[in-house]
């Protein structure tokens, strides 16, 4: 790599850590070894370090103690997973709604749960990458899938909406790794009953991330070991992550409204120069109405994955490319098709 340096623009891919927080790992590992299933009074601190996480992160994204509970796991898509296939197994035969642009982690369970198509229904999107719901017949209650915020377009959905379409009796699962730090997560007025956060996308470690449940919400074991967890995700937790998690998340929310403004200047900068570079001849995928921290764009006649190392190599610019035309895959982008 040349001496220049590098400008990380893949945020949305993994954020890196957090500089305050990065500094603190090693004093805290240091602090808290111990196992915190263990029966010894050190386990005991690292069990009320994770107690302490939870609280936190609840209060950070405003949802009052009582009506979330947290399963810790190794990311949003292992929580996806063990939403979605719980959802499955306890409402069998159900009708599954889902938002045809979503992320793989959600789109793949719901296909290998669901291989009948008949049982599965795409939600309609508009160019923008909005759910069309308006003017859209009442639909039968069932399991509706949904990104809140997509992770190529940036495109947001109204999930109070969603909830307002599909009723009270429809088990709402939402893929939210791109929105803390960004958006409101409205939990109770949207009647959330899953939802998958990720501490890599916040500038937290990278190992770990978090299913928020609605008590009462199905929710079952998908592999099993030493129960921890209630028996609903078995294995050990790693006490200074979940910690670090929390406090990467706190410092996303707290800095909100100062960041979305100072993104969105960029966002809008952006747009200009990809015009004026390009006498207004790429298009630009992502709607003004997204989320600014992602921008969709493609370049016609050149690959994407190739612009990409290009831009590594001889830019120091980090540059996510979807799987619009990748020179891996060849195929076109599934969020592209939707929208």
């Amino acid at each position: 790599m040349s001496s220049f340096c590098l400008h990380n623009l893949d945020y949305a891919a993994s954020c890196p850590m957090r500089l305050e927080l990065a500094a603190r790992y090693a004093e805290l590992c240091r602090q808290y070894p111990y196992n915190p299933h263990g029966s010894t009074c050190f386990a005991e601190q690292s069990r009320r370090l994770i107690l302490g996480a939870e609280q936190d992160i609840l209060h950070s994204l405003g949802i009052a103690e009582g009506s979330a509970r947290i399963v810790w796991c190794s990311g949003a898509t292992e929580a996806l997973n063990l939403a979605i296939f719980s959802a499955l197994k306890a409402q069998a035969g159900c009708r599954v709604y889902y938002d045809p642009a979503a992320h793989a982690a959600m789109l793949e369970p719901l296909l290998q749960g669901l291989p009948e198509r008949k049982e599965r229904v795409a939600l309609r999107l508009d160019r923008a990458g909005e759910l069309l719901l308006a003017g859209s017949p009442q639909a039968e209650p069932g399991l509706v899938c949904v990104c809140h915020v997509n992770n190529e377009s940036g495109a947001a959905q109204d999930l109070c909406a969603l909830r307002a379409h599909f009723g009270q009796q429809s088990i709402l699962c939402v893929d939210a790794a791109q929105s803390p730090g960004k958006l409101d997560i409205p939990w109770d007025t949207a009647g959330i009953d899953y939802l998958a956060l990720s501490s890599r996308k916040l500038g937290g470690p990278a190992s770990i991330g978090a299913l928020l449940y609605r008590p009462g919400a199905p929710l079952a074991s998908v592999y099993y070991g030493g129960g921890q967890q209630a028996g609903l995700r078995s294995g050990t937790l790693d006490a200074v992550s979940i910690y670090l998690f929390a406090q990467a998340l706190k410092l996303a929310c707290r800095d909100r409204d100062q960041e979305y403004k100072r993104i969105a200047q960029l966002n809008i900068e952006l747009r200009r120069g990809l015009a004026d570079i390009s006498t207004g001849s790429w298009p630009v995928f992502s709607a003004l109405s997204a989320v600014p921290h992602i921008l969709y764009f493609a370049i016609p006649g050149h690959e994407g994955a190739i612009m990409a190392r290009i831009l590594a190599a001889e830019y120091g610019i980090l540059v996510g490319t979807g799987s619009a035309c990748s020179a891996e895959s060849k195929k076109s982008s599934h969020v592209l098709k939707a929208m």
